[in-house]
C-alpha cells in the first residue's frame, strides 16, 4: 500500500492492519506531487487563498469555493498526465 506522510496514516493500527492482510506499507516522499497528483490541487487552491487574503470566516469559505471553481477537467488530466497516470 503506497500512502503519504499523512500522520493518520503513520498510526499504529494502521500499519498492523496493512501488514495483518500481507501487504506492505511505503510511503512517498514528504512532497511527491508526480506520485500524488492531488497535491496539485492543494498547491493551486493555497496560491489562490493567499492571493485572496481572506481575514473572516464567511470570506474564507467564499475564496475555498472560488478556488475550487478555478480548477477545471483539464488541469486534473494534466496533473495525471505529468505524473504517467494516462496516456
Amino acid at each position: 500500500v503506497v500512502t503519504d506522510n499523512l500522520p493518520a496514516h503513520k498510526v499504529d493500527g494502521v500499519k498492523r492492519a496493512i501488514e495483518a492482510v500481507g501487504a506492505r506499507l511505503i510511503y512517498l516522499a514528504p512532497y511527491a506531487p508526480d506520485f500524488n497528483p492531488i497535491e496539485n490541487l492543494w498547491s493551486k487552491l493555497k496560491g489562490h487563498l493567499r492571493a485572496v487574503e481572506a481575514r473572516t470566516a464567511e470570506a474564507l469559505h467564499k475564496a475555498i469555493a472560488q478556488g475550487l471553481s478555478l480548477i477545471t477537467l483539464q488541469h486534473v488530466r494534466n496533473w495525471f498526465t505529468h505524473g504517467c497516470y494516462c496516456a
